[in-house]
């Protein structure tokens, strides 16, 4: 492909994914007041987290300032994010597979930064011993992550398929996902095995992108991969995978969500119990006409004996 492709396909995959995405988040953020879970521990309680307790247990708490910790939720979040802390604890025979999985993500993820930094340098004309390092830290990243995600996704695959407690949550979109996101890691591992230098030629790339080089020309190998690449980010946003967005708000504004309700709080808290029900349940007797609040004080046949 010419360079004037390459630029418009890598720019214009980019921009929907970021616009998608925004769109997504913004989404989720407007979306109504959660059903807050409040369990412990809340790492955000300073002093009382660790062993699970609140603020809830001063006496007269709500005369007193409430002490907040900052580093721990941040901690929490870390661990749970690179070293998957929850299937760890909840299904530590999967953990191997989902964590190499993942962890190929965030090696190429970082990779990807490290071309950057390196096409940054290319264009800056920084000396070449400093632009090497930069090239060989983003090789090694390279294939640990193409390699590790590989295994993972095609490990996953065999273990949806043949583990019978996760087959009940098998979907076709799963095993899709699995498919693509191993054909970006298997692809990746092809270019960077038939490539001389993996690594120059992908700071190479994105050097001609950033500066429009409408001569810019790549190996098939290396193009293979960022077309299946490019395809993957192009289908990321509206899938479940957003996830990596949504699991923000799950902690943050569902489960850790400890605040006292406020004025502002219960306006939404009231405006949700005014609209109107219409499920098709008959013992809840909705219309469509009734809301919440009407169905939660009529009295049931058992209260009116």
């Amino acid at each position: 492909m010419s360079g004037i492709v390459w630029h418009i396909l890598a720019f214009g995959v980019i921009g929907i994914f970021l616009a998608v995405t925004v769109y997504r988040t913004v989404a989720i953020a407007r979306l109504p007041v959660h059903l807050r879970w409040e369990l412990a521990p809340i790492p955000h309680e300073k002093g009382k987290g660790k062993y699970g307790g609140s603020y809830l247990e001063e006496y007269e708490w709500w005369t007193k300032t409430r002490q907040r910790s900052r580093i721990a939720p941040l901690v929490y979040m870390v661990v749970e994010i690179f070293l998957l802390r929850g299937i760890w604890k909840r299904n530590r025979p999967l953990w191997p597979l989902t964590f190499a999985f993942h962890a190929g993500i965030y090696l190429v993820t970082a990779m990807l930064l490290f071309s950057l930094v390196s096409s940054i340098l290319i264009i800056t004309e920084a000396p070449p011993y400093v632009i090497n390092v930069f090239q060989e830290i983003a090789s090694v990243l390279a294939v640990a992550g193409y390699l590790m995600g590989g295994l993972g996704a095609i490990a996953l695959l065999f273990k949806r398929a043949l583990d019978s407690n996760l087959r009940p949550f098998n979907t076709t979109t799963k095993y899709f996902n699995l498919v693509l996101l191993g054909a970006v890691f298997i692809s990746g591992a092809y270019a960077w095995f038939n490539l001389g230098d993996f690594a120059a030629e992908m700071s190479l790339f994105i050097r001609g992108l950033i500066t429009l080089d409408t001569g810019l020309t790549i190996a098939f190998s290396l193009s293979l991969h960022i077309i299946i690449s490019l395809l993957f980010l192009l289908y990321l946003p509206w899938t479940d995978m957003i996830h990596f967005v949504a699991k923000y708000f799950t902690y943050h504004e569902v489960r850790w969500n400890d605040a006292p309700q406020d004025e502002k709080m219960k306006r939404e808290l009231r405006g949700l119990l005014a609209q109107p029900v219409s499920w098709s349940a008959a013992h809840v007797g909705a219309d469509g006409k009734k809301n919440w609040v009407d169905l939660t004080k009529k009295k049931t046949k058992d209260e009116e004996a």
